[in-house]
């Protein structure tokens, strides 16, 4: 499960990376880039708590 959370957040800090890039190639109107950044948080947000409660159980 830890391997899998990690590669989830490595995966959403790549997309919020390069979420501009994506919005341009879409032509968005920065619209794309907002849900991307916003999910991508959700995501490191739950695989963050996810990790800390196997740590701690």
């Amino acid at each position: 499960m830890k391997k899998f959370s990690v590669l989830l957040m490595i995966l959403a800090i790549v997309c919020a990376l390069f979420a501009d890039k994506i919005d341009m190639a879409v032509k968005g109107n920065k619209k794309v880039k907002k849900v991307i950044v916003v999910f991508s948080v959700g995501v490191l947000l739950v695989c963050t708590i996810a990790i800390v409660a196997s740590i701690l159980a």
